[in-house]
């Protein structure tokens, strides 16, 4: 399925030394949002999503023993992680990568979590798509993820690689 509509992108400040850009119709997440999705103690730097709530753009950031310097062992660490999470994982992107002149471990996949059919809540199949950057700074894992659900990665697969292309940091 192709969609038509063009998506602007702004540049926003994530916080002082972090910017991307994010499209102009996602508004920002406020707590609600961010108690419905996010079961961390911890809430992300900034969290955007659509008005529908479908698709989401999170900055998460957590203190590390990883420095720049393992980026191969931190991508192989979090491919595994990635592959643990999913019954499934079908990647399109699983490399090193560098995005402004930082290092980048980037994982673009689509994920299914099984059914249970036993479940009250999660009876049927989830199918996402997901687009993910670490990198480190200072000791600490900065985590960039734009999710939707598969149906909807056509949509938006161009735009996620977009704006993964734009983060900066200071």
């Amino acid at each position: 399925m192709a969609w038509a509509q063009e998506v602007h992108l702004q540049k926003t400040q994530v916080n002082e030394d972090i910017s991307i850009l994010v499209p102009a119709e996602f508004i920002a997440m406020g707590p609600q949002d961010i108690r419905n999705k996010f079961i961390s103690y911890r809430e992300p730097l900034a969290g955007f999503t659509t008005e529908d709530r479908s698709t989401d753009l999170v900055v998460n950031v957590s203190k590390t023993p990883w420095s720049n310097q393992d980026m191969p062992i931190l991508k192989d660490f979090y491919e595994n992680n990635i592959r643990n999470l999913f019954d499934e994982v079908d990647f399109q992107r699983n490399e090193l990568e560098q995005v402004n002149g930082r290092d980048y471990a980037a994982f673009e996949f689509t994920s299914t979590v099984k059914g249970d059919p036993n479940s009250l809540r999660n009876k049927a199949p989830v199918h996402d798509y997901r687009y993910v950057m670490y990198t480190v700074e200072d000791f600490e894992v900065y985590v960039f993820t734009f999710y939707c659900p598969a149906r909807l990665k056509d949509r938006w697969q161009s735009t996620a690689r977009q704006i993964m292309s734009t983060i900066e940091f200071k």
